[in-house]
């Protein structure tokens, strides 16, 4: 025995040993002494098991009085019959919900066992597990019984010696094997390789045929894979890795090999019993054909988070928050069935069921019903899971009666879940209950006012019904109950967490808010569970240049607009112009054929994110045209919600577009359509594999970014890198997003909640109502009076306010309307800082409470409609020229670390900023700027250096305290004329000049540099003294 043999063979050992610690049976050194190779099983343990478990079953199978070779022949029929019951394929009883046939169905839920001239023997299951409650001794005594064996050196062929490394086998029936590889002298690849290679299913070895066993591992001191089907070279290995600070692999262990917890723990006698009853499952694939059908055992995250929840319930007691940050390519909808059943199961100490409902909320029908999917996948009996679908709602007389009765698990989406929340309020057999909510995509369901209100109707708030209490103090009491809600449990689930999901969901670690569990980017992309979509990225550069026909040439004539909301208006019309447009769409369909359309076995598709449901049917109908032009075989849809009314005077909705009535079916599974042009649909959720490319125009920040781009990053067989185009953003804030969910995400720091009542105060002493009238909106609001009764306590603040608006926009009040819209502004941020903080500050204060019932009713009925918009002045600008340039075509932005920084929280700062007057000027003056920011082509360098070296000049520029201080107190003429300011300019060009290389030959030439000083004194003083405007222009005449 060479070395290297002699080195596994002690991995070997210390692994078995280690087993043998934890409650496996490890007789004779684990010699394989008993097993039968043609069987595929160690007879003895499963006949032990039948007939101690099974006697009356068992003495029908091989009766008593059968001695010697007779009764040798009936033992071997018994074991016979088993085999072909492993082999079976599975399915689930529909009225049971447990397995049938297979392995699972073997050990979960037995079989039957007919013989001619004798009564069919009718087995339970083959093994039987700890039961939820401790109090059932028998079952304890029976899950006790169950013997759980090491073997090594277990052959597999019955025509050669050939042996897997360790087999675990529970009652004689193997359920894991495992080849060992020391990284010494070999890798964890080696140990794949010999299990596709050298381990192939065949007749003649039963042990490796799909589905006798339920997991293989391949082992090394460094690495975990898992398969739990072995195809020879098709087979395909995940990674079973604990993870490694946010990146794939595993940490360091100071007791021995870095994959060790596979034996101490996951393979430990408690947690296996617990993976074999609860987590291990048959999935059998979509076609519902055997060969697509497999057995699913948890990857490592999957297994932790939910056993994390579990013991913290334990130890601690329901009524917490979790957040469970888990990137996709995850696997959450099985996480989320997991937990839910393991919640629904789960018993406290008394004996009691921790739970009498669990609630999966999620945010999307598509996803609901792969959540229900996957929940009836876990072996669940008929009834324990309810939906509740989009018609039936608190109609169905499934659901009272489900949550009446308890102990069930009720999916819901977050359109359907007032339904139940309806009916949870309105019944008092529920009050009280303690409830388990799941919460997928946590940011959109459970952040702000739905998880308000599912708290509002799920707390307990006890209160003595002889008490003559008040409204106060019921608000008091039930505000209290929001903050602490210890009948509630919430788990919150997300791939990208917001800020205001990480510190209302998140975990308190030191001064920063965390997840209570992690499942980070950068692993699922490393481990191949998904694409790093930032590999393959072009940007595009659109110049545009318009001009103004409206007016004439004299100044007089010059038409004044709001000269901020005339740069938008004017920038949006640019970019929806026809021309604009139409060159995207060639870039886009001939980028598509060249690049993306052949890909997939010709079956690739695409996506344009556009920013506007008008911009969306532009592009539908220009890109049309244009494949129409060309005569290219190549279709595509449009989504957008609801219905618009085109340049045509004529209304369109998706469906008249389309001519399809389920955009996202006809994309997914009509094979003519290959691009799908969005406006806000799709961009979270969406599920296509075949997703190659996409084309961006729409600027992306946030977790927006990372929802909308990782629609690429689904795995298909054959998929590479996808590509992106985007004609609105840089690589750098895109990737500067992406760093943020890449390996951590945190909040660091906390909310003040004093800034609640410092808006408070500042709304009280508005002199825009008074005490009483707040108490009367929020004493009908409680009373649920209807909306008429709202309607007339808020007439006279409603009035009071429009009325005075009225009258600030007669005289030109400047500081009026600002007062009135700094109200306004405060209304809306108090009702958004109250939805926040109440749930997770206690303030025992019912009047915050009445305010913020006031701020969110009033909030929606103040407008300012004196001061309408006129954008006629758009009939004058016309398009004169646009030029489409690439900026960077296919680089690689792919990350290597995340950005170190948290999540910013949202900030109740209490401190107003102020409203601000627009500022007016001519027409031709925001036509210019607009200009300066598109400029087109035709200077001696290029125009995106120009457009950059103005951008981080001006940056450099508007940082320098010292400059804008010169700007604040000075004219123009006194800051042209300013040696210091010179030095300022000066000081921002060299800056510049470091980041603009292809610009440095200008800065040499002092006229350039005077230029630029005069052009810079001007914006920088228009812009922190506006209101100087006219003295600075007497002064400099």
């Amino acid at each position: 025995m060479n070395h290297s043999q002699l080195m596994e063979l002690e991995f070997e050992e210390n692994l078995c040993s280690e087993l043998a610690e934890s409650g496996w049976l490890y007789e004779d050194d684990g010699k394989p002494i008993g097993w039968d190779v043609g069987l595929a099983m160690v007879p003895a343990d499963a006949l032990h098991w039948l007939a101690t478990q099974y006697p009356d079953e068992y003495e029908k199978a091989v009766p008593e009085d059968l001695v010697g070779e007779q009764r040798s022949d009936a033992e071997r029929k018994l074991l016979g019959h088993i085999t072909k019951e492993l082999g079976k394929a599975t399915r689930m009883d529909p009225t049971t919900g447990y397995p049938v046939g297979g392995l699972l169905g073997v050990l979960r839920n037995g079989f039957s066992y007919a013989q001619i001239g004798r009564p069919t023997a009718k087995f339970g299951p083959m093994m039987i597990f700890p039961p939820a409650n401790p109090n059932l001794a028998e079952v304890v005594e029976a899950a006790d019984a169950v013997r759980l064996r090491v073997l090594r050196q277990v052959r597999f062929d019955t025509k050669t010696n050939e042996s897997i490394d360790v087999v675990l086998l529970a009652n004689g029936l193997p359920v894991v094997t495992l080849e060992l590889k020391t990284d010494n002298t070999q890798t964890v690849n080696h140990a794949i390789r010999q299990y596709k290679e050298d381990r192939k299913p065949g007749r003649s070895r039963p042990l490796l045929a799909p589905g006798r066993a339920l997991v293989h591992f391949a082992v090394s001191n460094d690495l975990v894979y898992m398969t739990t089907k072995l195809q020879g070279g098709d087979t395909v290995f995940l990674p079973f890795n604990q993870g490694n600070d946010g990146h794939e692999g595993n940490p360091p262990s100071s007791t021995g090999s870095s994959t060790n917890y596979l034996w101490r723990e996951i393979l430990a006698r408690p947690m296996f019993m617990r993976i074999l009853k609860d987590f291990a499952l048959f999935d059998p694939g979509k076609s519902g054909k055997r060969e697509d059908g497999r057995l699913v055992f948890p990857r490592f995250h999957q297994l932790r988070a939910v056993e994390r929840v579990v013991a913290d319930i334990e130890a601690n007691g329901p009524g917490k928050r979790y957040l469970i940050w888990h990137s996709a390519g995850s696997g959450k909808t099985k996480t989320i069935a997991w937990l839910s059943h393991r919640l629904i199961r789960h018993m406290s100490a008394d004996s009691k069921s921790t739970f009498d409902s669990v609630i999966v909320v999620t945010d999307r029908t598509v996803l609901d019903e792969n959540i229900r999917d996957d929940m009836n996948l876990v072996q669940s009996s008929t009834g324990l899971v309810v939906a509740v679908g989009e018609k039936s709602g608190a109609k169905s007389p499934q659901l009272k009666k489900a949550l009446v009765e308890g102990d069930h698990i009720i999916t819901c989406t977050l359109q359907t879940f007032p339904e139940v929340m309806k009916l949870i309020e309105n019944s008092e057999e529920l009050r009280g209950r303690r409830w388990a909510i799941v919460a997928d995509e946590a940011h959109s369901s459970q952040s702000g006012s739905a998880a308000k209100q599912v708290r509002e109707l799920l707390v307990d708030v006890e209160i003595d019904p002889d008490e003559d209490i008040s409204a106060d103090d019921l608000l008091a009491a039930k505000d209290s109950a929001i903050a602490a809600a210890a009948n509630i449990t919430f788990v919150a689930l997300t791939a990208t967490p917001k800020a205001k999901t990480l510190r209302l969901f998140g975990t308190q670690v030191g001064g920063r808010w965390e997840a209570f569990d992690t499942y980070t980017m950068a692993q699922a992309i490393e481990e191949g569970f998904i694409l790093d979509v930032l590999t393959n990225y072009s940007t595009y550069d659109m110049f545009l240049r318009v001009k103004n026909t409206l007016e004439g040439e004299e100044p007089e004539q010059a038409v004044q607009v709001n000269t901020g909301e005339a740069v938008s208006s004017i920038v949006r019309y640019a970019r929806l112009h026809p021309t604009a447009i139409a060159q995207k769409v060639r870039v886009v369909v001939e980028h598509f054929r060249r690049n993306v359309q052949p890909l997939l076995d010709g079956q690739a598709r695409a996506m344009v994110v556009t920013s506007s449901r008008m911009e969306a049917l532009s592009w539908s109908r220009k890109m049309d045209a244009y494949i129409a032009e060309k005569g290219y075989d190549l279709h595509t849809l449009a989504a957008f919600s609801g219905s618009l009314t085109d340049e045509g005077g004529e209304s369109v909705t998706e469906v008249s577009v389309n001519g399809v009535r389920d955009v996202g079916h006809a994309f997914r599974e009509q094979g003519v359509y290959r691009v799908l042009i969005v406006a806000n649909k799709f961009q979270t959720g969406f599920d296509e594999p075949r997703l190659m490319a996409m084309y961006i125009d729409k600027k992306l920040s946030g977790v927006a970014t990372v929802q909308t781009l990782s629609r690429l990053n689904r795995i298909y067989p054959g998929k590479t890198a996808p590509m992106v185009v985007d004609f609105r953003n840089t690589p750098a804030s895109v990737q500067a997003d992406f760093k943020l969910y890449y390996s951590d995400a945190y909040v660091d720091g906390e909310v003040d909640p004093n800034t609640l009542i410092t808006v408070g105060e500042r709304l009280d002493t508005s002199g825009l109502y008074t005490h009483d009238e707040m108490d009367a909106v929020a004493d009908t609001f409680l009373s649920v009076l209807g909306g008429e009764a709202i309607a007339k306590v808020l007439a006279p603040i409603k009035n009071r306010w429009n009325g005075r608006w009225r009258q600030a926009v007669l005289a030109k009040d400047k500081k009026q309307k600002e007062e009135l819209e700094a109200f306004r502004s405060d209304l809306l941020g108090y009702r958004s800082a109250w939805q926040f903080l109440s749930q997770i500050v206690d303030y025992q204060d019912p009047e915050l409470h009445r305010r913020a019932i006031l701020a969110t009713l009033l909030g929606r009925n103040l407008h300012a409609d004196g001061d309408e918009r006129d954008d006629s002045y758009l009939e004058g600008v016309q398009l004169s020229g646009v030029k489409l340039v690439p900026s960077a075509i296919e680089e690689d932005h792919s990350l290597s670390e995340g950005s170190g920084e948290g999540i910013r929280l949202p900030v109740f700062d209490g401190e107003h900023k102020g409203g601000r007057t627009p500022k007016r000027g001519p027409l031709d003056e925001a036509i210019d700027k607009v200009n300066e920011m598109f400029k087109a082509k035709g200077v001696d360098v290029s125009s995106e250096s120009v457009s950059g070296f103005i951008t981080t000049f001006w940056g450099f520029l508007d940082e320098n305290e010292e400059a804008v201080a010169m700007a604040k107190n000075n004219t123009v003429a006194q800051l042209k004329a300013s040696e210091g300011f010179s030095g300022a300019v000066g000081l921002a060009v060299l800056k510049t000049v470091n980041e603009s290389k292809e610009i440095q030959s200008y800065m040499t030439d002092p006229a350039f540099i005077g230029q630029l000083a005069e052009i810079a004194a001007d914006a920088l003083h228009a812009q922190h003294r506006p209101d100087a405007g006219a003295g600075a222009a007497v002064e400099d005449a």
